[in-house]
């Protein structure tokens, strides 16, 4: 913003607060003092987008882009508005390509630039600015799931499986999963000393499962063993120990212990998500994954993704309806679950109805671009940068 202008810095610290109609405001109020401020702009669209005033919107970004071609925060709103207002995929095309090259390493840029390539029917180019954002980001989640749905409308499911797997290992979602079963809270500021905590199996354990969290697996294996060895027939411990196991790649070992914690006590409902999981990632017991997964589901029917799960071991399967009706379950539960949107487009496109699909697709685009609130993150890179005049 130009120094100075009250209207303005009042316009963000409105638009920060989510106080839209003041913000509106007072972005006009600024414009009306001067009409030249290329950051306003920017800040008018995103208000605008936010209450799906989409050709409002596309008019203040271009604006911005206008007085300054690297306002980058504009480029983001201008190809959202053309994107969710639909049927202008060549100007979105367009300005993806801009914001790519303006955020040159703004993963999401390419991510929708896909999105977009595809919406044109470009399937090629699509999967190329798939795979740039991947080599910028390996383990870019939504980048992966595009990538298995082009495989999947290429080749089939059986192509198309290892890549869900792969994009469903990296969402952070599913680890939440877990931490929400065995009471594990947040990583707090300050983890744990490993040294410094009580000699109590309460203490140990909860220290134990902070620094798991924290993916400080060494530390966390310390804890664990102290408790272990006080008490082997600990079911909590074990399923923690199996989740630490699956998070190394040691499918085997999280699968013994698990089955070793649900022997010794079968309300272990950690130990059931161990089991399944392991289950899911190993060659062959596919229907054991199921089975276990669909009783995690029962379990912990107001979570999304035990239900995710449990229709990602359906598709394995090839039980597409139930695996769509699962699917269904997570969306209603959390229409934001960017994993079980982009599963029920799969399971649309067994069925080859590609138009449902390519909208779950969106949705699940529009819910990833709001959760990762990329407009502040730009917004704040712009005006570390200064503007203009």
């Amino acid at each position: 913003m130009r120094a100075g202008s009250h209207d303005a810095i009042l316009a963000e610290t409105l638009a920060r607060r989510g106080q839209v109609g003041p913000a509106v405001a007072a972005c006009y109020a600024a414009l009306g003092e001067d009409p030249a401020q290329p950051g306003v702009h920017a800040l008018l669209a995103e208000l605008m987008l936010a209450g799906d005033f989409y050709d409002e919107a596309a008019a203040a970004a271009t604006k911005a882009i206008e007085l300054d071609p690297d306002c980058a925060p504009a480029y983001l709103d201008l190809g959202l508005a053309y994107d969710r207002r639909g049927g202008m995929w060549d100007q979105s095309i367009l300005v993806w390509h801009e914001l790519a090259e303006v955020a040159e390493d703004l993963v999401t840029a390419r991510v929708q630039l896909g999105e977009a390539f595809a919406a044109a029917s470009f399937d090629e180019e699509a999967v190329d600015a798939w795979k740039a954002a991947l080599a910028i980001d390996p383990k870019h989640p939504r980048a992966m799931y595009n990538m298995a749905v082009a495989a999947l409308k290429r080749e089939g499911v059986p192509t198309a499986l290892p890549t869900f797997r792969k994009a469903g290992e990296l969402d952070p979602s599913q680890d939440d999963l877990f931490f929400a079963i065995a009471g594990i809270g947040p990583v707090p500021d300050v983890l744990p000393d490993p040294d410094a905590v009580p000699d109590e199996r309460g203490a140990l354990l909860e220290a134990a499962g902070v620094l798991a969290r924290a993916e400080d697996y060494f530390g966390a294996q310390d804890l664990l063993s102290a408790v272990l060895e006080s008490d082997p027939a600990d079911p909590d411990a074990l399923a923690l120990a199996g989740y630490m196991y699956l998070k190394q790649e040691a499918v085997n070992e999280a699968m013994a212990v698990a089955l070793r914690a649900l022997t010794l006590s079968k309300d272990c409902i950690a130990a059931v998500y161990v089991l399944g999981v392991a289950y899911a990632k190993h060659p062959g017991l596919g229907g054991h994954a199921a089975r276990v997964l669909s009783a995690l589901a029962v379990s912990v029917p107001a979570h999304p993704m035990p239900h995710v799960l449990l229709a990602e071991s359906l598709m394995g399967l090839q039980r597409f309806t139930e695996a769509m009706k699962s699917y269904r379950t997570a969306v209603a539960l959390d229409p934001a679950c960017v994993r079980a949107r982009f599963g029920l487009a799969a399971t649309l496109l067994t069925e080859g109805r590609h138009a449902e699909a390519d909208w779950e697709v969106r949705r699940a685009a529009y819910y990833d671009t709001k959760r990762q609130n990329l407009f502040w993150t730009l917004w704040d890179a712009y005006r570390r940068g200064g503007e203009p005049g």
